[in-house]
Parts: C-alpha cells; structure tokens; sequence
C-alpha cells in the first residue's frame, strides 16, 4: 500500500512525515530546507510509493488563518503542479 506523505511547510524548514506501508502509523521522515522541499518530494517518490500528500494548515488558536497561511498557500499550489496526480 502506497504511503502518505505529511508536510509541514514554515517559510525556512519543512518538516515532513510519512506512514508506514501500511497507513497505521507516521513517523517524522526528516526536514528539509524551504527552498529543497519539492526536489527532496520528487526524489522521495521515485524510491517510495505516495498515495497522497497532507498539508498542515496555519491556524490561530482562535482558528483563523495565522499569519503564515500566506506562504503556504503558494507552496500549495506548487505542489499540486509539480504533483498533479
């Protein structure tokens, strides 16, 4: 079974976690330079299978948008780019 892949994206590092094979349990794979994230992505899917890619959301206590939604919405639309399946 393919793995999900969970992205933490700050405007610096990215964290990122992934399931084992099969989606039971996620564990931190490792973090990544802002600006390396999807050249380290496309290298990881070439080795492992990725079903799906979970992106944390930016909130507030309050659960609005906090001030870093803003960047991560274009690291959004990249993604889906460069990973459109």
């Amino acid at each position: 079974m393919p793995r999900i892949l969970a992205i933490d994206y700050g405007q610096k590092r990215v964290g990122l976690a992934v399931t084992d094979s099969e989606q039971i349990i996620a564990s931190g794979l490792t973090t990544v330079h802002a600006k390396d994230v999807i050249n380290y992505l496309k290298q990881y899917v070439t080795k492992e299978k990725v079903s799906a890619f979970v992106v944390g959301e930016a909130k507030n206590l309050d659960n609005t948008p906090a001030e870093s939604a803003r960047f991560i919405e274009p690291f959004v639309r990249r993604l889906l780019k460069e990973f459109p399946y």
